[in-house]
C-alpha cells in the first residue's frame, strides 16, 4: 500500500494534533486558474477541522465576524464547538445544525503554477480567462513578461477527495512516488459546490537544491506543528470575537 493510502487508512484510527497557520501559508486551489503543484513529503499528516462561516448563528462574531477554519482539540479535550454541537444534539437529536469536523490532510507542496511576475513591484498574477494581465496594477507593463512557475513551498490541507486521487497516483506503477512528477488540479464550481481533478503529468526531475537554495529542507513547514490545535481558550476567545492574527500575535 502507499504511503498516502496507509494515511488514509491509520486516520480512520486516530486523530492528529497542532497549531494553526497563517492564510498565507497554505497554497491556495481556486476556479479562476489552474494550479500546479509537486508534492514535497513522502505522507501527509491528518487532523480535524471544524470550519465556522462567516456570520454562524452561534458564533457570528468569530475572528473579528470573518469566520474561520480551526483544528479540533478533541471533544474530550475541551473543544469549544464539540461541546456546542454535543448541546444542539441533547436539545435535539435529530438536528442538522451542527459545525461537523472534518478530516483534513496536510502536507508540504510546491506551488508550480506559472505566474507573470511584475518587473517594477514583484507582484504575481495568475492566468484569468485563458490569459495573464497586460499591466500590472502599479501601470507596469506585463505584455512582454513571460509566466514562470512559482516555484513557492506551501501547505497543501485538502480533505479525503483529493488525498484518495494522489493515492491513486502513487500506487499506479507508470507514476509511483509522487514527488516525482507535477500534478495539475483543475477546479469547476466555487465554494461547497467546487470539484477539483487531479491530473499528472509527465516525470521531471526537479533540482530543489538550485529552485529553493542548499537550505530548502529549512524551508519546509513542520506538518506536525501545523495541525496541532489551538488552546481551547484561545479558541473561544476567537469565537467571541477576537481577530485571529491579533490573538496568536499577542497584540
Amino acid at each position: 500500500m502507499s504511503e498516502f493510502g496507509k494515511v488514509l487508512v491509520d486516520s480512520e484510527k486516530k486523530q492528529s494534533k497542532g497549531k494553526v497557520r497563517f492564510s498565507s501559508d497554505f497554497i491556495k486551489i481556486n476556479s479562476d486558474h489552474q494550479t500546479i503543484i509537486r508534492v514535497l513529503d513522502s505522507k501527509p499528516e491528518v487532523a480535524w477541522q471544524h470550519f465556522v462561516p462567516k456570520g454562524h448563528h452561534a458564533f457570528p462574531k468569530a475572528n473579528n465576524g470573518k469566520g474561520m477554519s480551526f483544528i479540533c482539540p478533541g471533544p474530550n479535550n475541551g473543544c469549544p464547538i464539540c461541546a456546542w454541537n454535543k448541546k444542539q444534539k441533547e436539545a435535539n437529536p435529530d438536528t442538522k445544525d451542527l459545525l461537523k469536523a472534518r478530516k483534513v490532510y496536510s502536507f508540504n507542496v510546491l506551488d508550480r503554477t506559472p505566474v507573470v511576475v511584475c518587473p517594477s513591484c514583484e507582484a504575481e498574477h495568475y492566468e484569468s480567462g485563458g490569459s495573464y494581465p497586460e499591466e500590472c496594477e502599479c501601470g507596469a507593463d506585463l505584455s512582454n513578461v513571460d509566466p514562470i512557475p512559482r516555484n513557492k513551498v506551501q501547505i497543501m490541507q485538502k480533505g479525503k477527495r483529493i488525498v484518495e486521487q494522489l493515492q491513486s497516483f502513487e500506487e499506479d506503477p507508470d507514476f509511483g512516488d509522487l514527488r516525482e512528477y507535477d500534478i495539475k488540479l483543475d477546479t469547476r464550481g466555487k465554494g461547497s459546490e467546487s470539484m477539483t481533478t487531479c491530473v499528472p503529468k509527465q516525470k521531471t526531475k526537479l533540482n530543489l537544491e538550485e529552485i529553493l537554495g542548499e537550505d530548502w529542507k529549512d524551508k519546509l513547514y513542520n506538518i506536525k506543528d501545523v495541525v496541532k490545535p489551538l488552546e481551547p481558550e484561545i479558541i473561544t476567545r476567537i469565537l467571541n470575537g477576537e481577530d485571529y492574527f491579533s490573538v496568536v500575535s499577542g497584540k
